[in-house]
C-alpha cells in the first residue's frame, strides 16, 4: 500500500473551509488544466454514503470514469472518500481540517492507494504527489479568493 500526504494552512475559520468542501464541484475548480477533471453528476448533496462519478480526461474524448463514495462524514473536521470503481486497485482520500485558531485552519490530504501491478509505481506516485501538492496550492488560493467566499455566502442565504 502506498501512502503520502500534503498540507497547507489557510487564514480562514474551519467552518468556512468545511462549507466549501460540501460542494463536490470544488474539485473541478482546484484541479490542474491537465488532466481535465469533471464531476459527471449534478445536484450532489455531500454526506455519508454519497456517490458520484469523476471523469479524468487524458485526451479529448479519452477519459477514465472514477466512481467514489463518501465513507466517513465528520463535520467540520474530516471526510473520507473511497474508490468504488476506477483506475486503482485501492484508493482512499482522507480530507482533514484542523483548527489552528478561530481564523486559521490546517488542510491535510492523506492519500492511501494501491496500483495495478502492471503500472510503474515510482512514476505514478511522483505524478500523484506533484498533482496533489499543486491542487492544494490551488485550493488555498480558491478559498482565499474574496469572490469565491462571497458566492459561498450568497448560496447560504438562498
Amino acid at each position: 500500500m502506498e501512502h503520502f500526504e500534503v498540507s497547507e494552512t489557510v487564514s480562514l475559520p474551519i467552518e468556512t473551509v468545511w462549507e466549501a468542501h460540501e460542494d463536490v464541484h470544488l474539485l473541478e475548480r482546484i484541479s490542474l488544466p491537465f488532466p481535465v477533471v469533471r464531476v459527471l453528476d449534478s445536484n450532489i448533496i455531500c454526506g455519508l454514503g454519497t456517490r458520484f462519478t469523476i471523469r479524468v480526461e487524458l485526451f479529448e474524448q479519452i477519459g477514465i470514469d472514477w466512481q467514489v463514495q463518501i465513507t466517513r462524514w465528520e463535520p467540520p473536521r474530516r471526510f473520507i472518500d473511497k474508490q468504488l470503481r476506477g483506475p486503482f486497485q485501492f484508493w482512499e482520500h482522507i480530507h482533514q481540517f484542523i483548527p489552528i485558531s478561530d481564523t486559521e485552519t490546517r488542510l491535510v490530504d492523506v492519500i492511501n492507494f494501491e496500483l495495478n501491478p502492471f503500472l510503474d509505481s515510482t512514476a505514478i506516485r511522483w505524478g500523484l504527489e506533484t498533482m496533489f501538492q499543486m491542487r492544494m496550492n490551488n485550493l488555498k488560493q480558491t478559498l482565499l479568493n474574496e469572490n469565491f467566499r462571497r458566492n459561498l455566502k450568497n448560496s447560504d442565504e438562498r
